[in-house]
């Protein structure tokens, strides 16, 4: 059985941590109203997640679904504004969560890409660690290269849930990154510059030999293990927690055992059994 390494914690002197959630987005996690001086773009935020997280929408929309006048909605959308929840749309009065946000925040039922038999992947997985769970979503574009789409995030700590959405435009600066690196083809590894992402042998063999990635910054760590159709690529599952939890190997090698197996569930039968849509498809 292949056995995951986990490195030594990073010195005292490393900068990273993981984001704080403001209040504002912890209290919309947990579903409670904030106080006063958690944001004054609660309920706008939340009329935003209601009508879809990723779209923007105008502001008589917003309104509507806030249960505020237009005047009202338009004031607190420039709090939410300066706080960095919500950013101006493409067309003229229309709104959206900023990409920083939008991870940070719980979206209703329907608002994901959410397959069913991924939410209880997701769930189950979640339920049996007590971690944060993620599904990424592999997608190629002529201009933006290879990314990872977040399409489910279960998350008991909002504190955890930035490192656990991994939402960095590096690939290889993320669990969930390094192993679509690992498994994704070479022709479209490329970043939005059209530079090959390319990981270092070492880590590349290492990866493909656990079937894992791993990423540790000071006070978490995350796990991530490519979910495979046949020969193809088709999403990614990972693991965020304390650091902690990690330190023994007992432990970290259980996390990716129980890994490794949810993601062979989600792959679902060998795709001689089934016709299956092609996975590169897919991500094009």
């Amino acid at each position: 059985m292949s056995s995951v390494n986990v490195p030594p914690r990073p010195s005292s002197s490393a900068q990273w941590s993981p984001p704080a959630v403001p209040p504002v987005l912890a209290a919309v996690g947990d579903g409670r109203q904030p106080p006063q001086s958690a944001g004054r773009g609660f309920r706008v935020v939340r009329a935003l997640l209601s009508l879809g997280a990723n779209q923007e929408h105008q502001l008589a929309d917003i309104a509507r679904a806030a249960g505020l006048q237009p005047s009202h909605a338009s004031k607190l959308l420039k709090a939410a504004a300066l706080e960095r929840l919500v950013e101006h749309g493409a067309r003229r009065g229309a709104y959206r969560i900023t990409r920083e946000a939008a991870p940070l925040l719980p979206a209703p039922v329907g608002t994901l890409a959410s397959t069913a038999a991924t939410r209880c992947v997701v769930g189950d997985l979640q339920e049996e660690t007590g971690l944060a769970v993620a599904w990424h979503e592999p997608h190629f574009r002529p201009g933006l290269g290879l990314y990872l789409t977040l399409v489910d995030l279960a998350c008991p700590r909002p504190e955890l849930r930035a490192a656990a959405a991994q939402q960095d435009d590096d690939l290889r600066a993320t669990a969930a990154g390094r192993a679509a690196l690992a498994y994704a083809p070479a022709e479209i590894a490329v970043s939005a510059e059209e530079r090959a992402l390319v990981l270092p042998p070492a880590t590349l063999e290492t990866i493909r030999a656990a079937r894992i990635a791993l990423r540790r910054c000071p006070g978490v760590c995350t796990l991530a293990t490519p979910v495979m159709r046949g020969p193809h690529l088709i999403a990614v599952l990972s693991l965020t927690g304390a650091d902690e939890l990690f330190h023994e190997p007992l432990r970290a090698q259980e996390y990716a055992v129980l890994l490794r197996r949810a993601a062979a569930r989600a792959a679902g039968p060998a795709p001689g059994r089934q016709s299956t849509p092609t996975p590169v498809q897919r991500i094009a």
